[in-house]
């Protein structure tokens, strides 16, 4: 059947609220640390960062990780995230960036030095690799 009148519909705009407002746009409890904090567990996890020297390119690699901690502050689960997860294809970034999971759990630094505020439940927390 044709249509014999012009759409009456309206487009539904977002109700309330504050569009892009505040908070971690990955939704995880990273911005729940200072910088500090943040500092700290990254010093902590790059004990276990080895990188391999004869990559080409390495001094220019980076990679998102989303890491997921038990209620103690160990990693429990590392993963490519963002933009970065389709960027597994290239040999080099899928190297470096097993390399970076590895780092963080690697036994010696999975136990992550999270503030009191912050044990007692699961975190996710976001991580930013590049040597």
């Amino acid at each position: 059947m044709a249509q014999t009148q012009p759409p009456k519909a309206r487009a539904n705009p977002q109700s309330g609220g504050q569009p892009n407002g505040g908070g971690n746009p990955l939704g995880n409890d990273t911005a729940a640390l200072s910088a500090d904090q943040r500092g700290a567990i990254g010093d902590h996890v790059r004990e276990c960062w080895t990188k391999d020297a004869g990559a080409l390119d390495i001094d220019k690699q980076r990679v998102l990780l989303t890491v997921t901690t038990d209620a103690t502050g160990v990693a429990r689960r590392a993963e490519v995230s963002g933009d970065d997860a389709g960027r597994m294809g290239d040999p080099r970034f899928r190297a470096f960036a097993e390399r970076a999971i590895r780092a963080i759990m690697d036994a010696r630094c999975a136990n992550l030095p999270l503030p009191a505020n912050v044990l007692g439940r699961v975190n996710v927390l976001t991580f930013r690799f590049s040597p």
